[in-house]
C-alpha cells in the first residue's frame, strides 16, 4: 500500500502533537515539582527557624531560672551576670515565634498562654530576686513552695514540646512529600521519554518509507519528462519554423503593401499633374503624403527585420525628410527641425500617429506663416508610466479658437480620428507667438493593454 503525502502528513501531525503533548506533560510536571520543592523549601526553612526559635526559647527560660535559683541560695550576685540576656534573649525568641507560627485560631492561643507563662515566670524570678537582696528569706522560701513555678514551667514545656513536635512533622512530611514527587517526576519523564522515541521512530519510518516511494515516482516522472522533452524540442522545432515561415510571409506582405501604396502614390501624383485647379492639386498632394506615410511604415517593417513594431525614430525621422521636401516648394522659408526618442510601437499606433504627425506638419507648412519664414519644431518624448507625448510648435500667427479651419477641414477631421484610434485627445496651446499642438498616449500594446 502506497503511502500518500496527505497520509503521511496526517500521521507525522499527530505523532508530533502526541509527541507535543509528552513533552508540555514532563515540562508541566517540572515546572509544578519546581514550585511544590521552593513551597516545600521555604516551609521547611520557616519549621526550622521555628524549632530553633522554640529550643532557644526554652534554653533561655530554664537559662534565667539556673541563675536565679543559684543567686537565691547562694546570694552571690555573680549567678545573675547571664539572668538579663537570657531575659532579652527569651523575649526576642518569643517574637520570632509569633512571627514564624501559621496564623491559626490553635497558634494564636498558643502563643497567648506561652506569652502570659513566660511573663508570669520572669515577673517571678523578678520578684525573688528583690526578696533575696532585701534578705526576706520566709517570703522567698514561701513562694517556691507555692510550686506555681514548677507548674508554669511545666506548662511551657509542654507547649515547647507541642511546637517543635509540629516543627519537626512538618519537616518530616516535607521530605516524605519530596520523595512521593520526585518519583511521580520520574514516572512521568520516562513516559514521555518513550512516546518521544516512538513518535521519532514512527515519524522516521514513515519519512523513509515515503522518501522510497518519492524516489520510485521521480524515476517514472523523469522517463515521462523525456518523453515529453523529446516531444516538446520536436513541437518547438515545427513551431519555430512556422513562425520562421509566418516571418517571412509577412515580410513579404508588407513589401508588398509598400509597393502597392508607392503606386498608388505615383498614380495620385500623376493625377495631380493633370490637373491645373490649385486646390484639387494641394489635395492630392495631402493624400499623397498621407499614402507616404502609410506605405512608409510597411517600407520600414520588410527593410528593418521586424514584423509587429516600427521605431518611431528611424520612421518618423523619414517621414519629416519627406515632408520637408515636399513641402518646401509652397513655404520657400519655412524650416523643420525634430527631436525624436527611441521608442518602439505596433504598425496600427505607428500609422495613426504618423498621419497625425504628416496633418500637423502639413497644417503648419500652409498657415503658420503667411510671410513664408519660420521654424516648425516636432518633439517625441517618452513619459513614465509607458506614456510618450508629441509636441508639434510653430512660432507663426497662432490659430484661433473659435475661427472656421481653414482649408476643407478634413485634415482636422483625420487628426481627431487618428487621436481617438490612439486613445488620446489632441490639445491645442497659444504659444504668443505660434501655437502647439500636444498629443500624449500610451506606448503599451493594445494585446498587453487588453489583458491588464
Amino acid at each position: 500500500m502506497s503511502l500518500s503525502s496527505r497520509v503521511l502528513v496526517r500521521l507525522t501531525t499527530a505523532a508530533l502533537l502526541v509527541g507535543f503533548m509528552a513533552l508540555m506533560a514532563i515540562v508541566a510536571m517540572n515546572f509544578w515539582l519546581g514550585e511544590r520543592a521552593q513551597f516545600y523549601f521555604d516551609d521547611a526553612i520557616a519549621a526550622r527557624d521555628t524549632r530553633i526559635a522554640a529550643v532557644e526559647l526554652r534554653n533561655a527560660m530554664q537559662t534565667a531560672e539556673s541563675s536565679q535559683r543559684g543567686f537565691i541560695i547562694t546570694g552571690n550576685e555573680i549567678y545573675l551576670a547571664p539572668y538579663q540576656s537570657a531575659k532579652a534573649q527569651a523575649e526576642r525568641r518569643l517574637l520570632a515565634l509569633e512571627s514564624l507560627l501559621p496564623a491559626t485560631s490553635n497558634s494564636d492561643a498558643t502563643l497567648q498562654r506561652l506569652s502570659q507563662i513566660i511573663a508570669s515566670k520572669f515577673d517571678e524570678f523578678d520578684h525573688t530576686i528583690e526578696l533575696k537582696r532585701d534578705q526576706r528569706d520566709p517570703e522567698v522560701l514561701a513562694i517556691i513552695r507555692t510550686n506555681k513555678g514548677k507548674a508554669l514551667t511545666d506548662e511551657a514545656n509542654v507547649f515547647f514540646s507541642g511546637i517543635i513536635g509540629s516543627a519537626d512533622d512538618r519537616l518530616t512530611s516535607g521530605v516524605a512529600e519530596q520523595r512521593a514527587n520526585t518519583g511521580l517526576l520520574r514516572l512521568v519523564s520516562a513516559i514521555g521519554a518513550l512516546l518521544i522515541v516512538a513518535v521519532v521512530s514512527g515519524a522516521a519510518y514513515g519519512v523513509a518509507r515515503y522518501t522510497k516511494e518519492l524516489r520510485v515516482t521521480r524515476d517514472e516522472v523523469n522517463t515521462l519528462n523525456r518523453d515529453l522533452e523529446q516531444r516538446v524540442a520536436s513541437r518547438t522545432a515545427d513551431l519555430a519554423n512556422a513562425r520562421d515561415r509566418a516571418e517571412v510571409l509577412l515580410s513579404e506582405v508588407n513589401h508588398r503593401v509598400a509597393n502597392s501604396l508607392a503606386l498608388v502614390s505615383s498614380l495620385v501624383k500623376l493625377q495631380s499633374k493633370a490637373l491645373n485647379d490649385p486646390a484639387a492639386k494641394d489635395a492630392l498632394a495631402e493624400t499623397q503624403d498621407r499614402i507616404f506615410a502609410i506605405s512608409l511604415v510597411h517600407k520600414r517593417l520588410y527593410s528593418s527585420g521586424a514584423v509587429r513594431s516600427v521605431t518611431l525614430d528611424e520612421y518618423l525621422s523619414g517621414l519629416l525628410d519627406h515632408l520637408r521636401t515636399s513641402l518646401r516648394s509652397q513655404a520657400h522659408g519655412v524650416t523643420l527641425s525634430y527631436d525624436i526618442d527611441p521608442i518602439e510601437l505596433e504598425i496600427d499606433t505607428s500609422i495613426n500617429l504618423g498621419v497625425v504627425v504628416t496633418e500637423l506638419v502639413t497644417n503648419a507648412f500652409k498657415y503658420a506663416y503667411p510671410d513664408s519664414v519660420g521654424q516648425i519644431r516636432v518633439h517625441l518624448a517618452k513619459l513614465p508610466d509607458d506614456q510618450a507625448e508629441l509636441v508639434v510648435e510653430d512660432d507663426g500667427v497662432g490659430r484661433a479658437e473659435h475661427a472656421p479651419a481653414k482649408g476643407t477641414g478634413v485634415g482636422s477631421k483625420i487628426v481627431h480620428a487618428m487621436s481617438v484610434s490612439l486613445g488620446a485627445k489632441i490639445e491645442y496651446r497659444q504659444r504668443h507667438p505660434g501655437t502647439a499642438a500636444r498629443l500624449v498616449f500610451s506606448t503599451r500594446s493594445r494585446r498587453t493593454a487588453s489583458k491588464e
